[in-house]
């Protein structure tokens, strides 16, 4: 993609198949001194980008419409990012280090099995909602691309898959690392596909009140993954109002 907006190819080639240059967390400007003024410039484009390559992906964000909401031109954007290529892989650099600057550190495990679950549940749940335009960003390139950005996968989802696998070894110690896994992957996928919707929409297809659909969700994706460690009976009645 060149900086008129126009497609140079399909989709953003550099984040399979090219070097990615996000993994070295260097600056895409061409290496001209940054000083206040144009540190808050830069910032304000990677701002005005996130939300639009969250709404639209790589390939439906164009060059001109990032500098518009920016409010620069395309030539200052050039100056900072060089391309579009350049400024989609410092996003990403950047959605890596706002992951690893905002994600608590996971609950203790705890001897009752239900209320450490519960507790790494809630915190996935909370830090999607707190953080839906970054997580939209990822989720968007692997619709695009067909996997995560290799930043991303390397440097935050194997260590949070081996953290997450050391918790279910303990309460089920007997399974293979496939199958701890397998839990894993298709729990966060749940997770992260229920938290991005609007509550308001999910709340009336449930029959709750707004305010009840997150903490109901996080209860019954707790009682869903207990069952399936087989540590948890079905409950007597689901949660929710009758």
């Amino acid at each position: 993609m060149d900086l008129t907006g126009r497609p140079g190819g399909s989709g953003c080639r550099g984040c399979r198949g090219r070097p990615n240059r996000a993994s070295t967390g260097g600056s895409m400007a061409r290496g001209r001194p940054e000083g206040t003024r144009s540190r808050s410039t830069r910032d304000r484009i990677l701002e005005a980008a996130l939300p639009l390559f969250a709404q639209h992906g790589y390939a439906g964000t164009s060059v001109r419409a990032i500098a518009g909401a920016a409010g620069v031109n395309v030539a200052t954007l050039a100056y900072h990012f060089t391309d579009k290529e350049g400024l989609y892989l410092t996003v990403v650099q950047h959605l890596h280090e706002e992951l690893q600057r905002n994600l608590p550190s996971p609950p203790s495990a705890d001897p009752a099995p239900a209320e450490t679950i519960r507790g790494w549940v809630a915190l996935g749940w909370s830090f999607v909602r707190a953080h839906q335009d970054h997580v939209r960003v990822l989720v968007r390139h692997v619709l695009d691309t067909g996997s995560l950005p290799q930043v991303i996968l390397d440097r935050w989802s194997q260590p949070a898959l081996s953290a997450a696998e050391a918790l279910i070894g303990a309460f089920r110690p007997g399974w293979s690392q496939t199958q701890r896994r397998l839990l894993i992957l298709s729990t966060m996928h749940l997770v992260v596909r229920l938290s991005l919707e609007d509550p308001v929409q999910l709340a009336q297809m449930a029959r709750l009140k707004p305010g009840e659909i997150d903490e109901q969700l996080v209860d019954w994706i707790t009682q869903t993954l207990l069952l399936q460690l087989g540590l948890e009976t079905a409950p007597a009645e689901p949660p929710g109002r009758s």
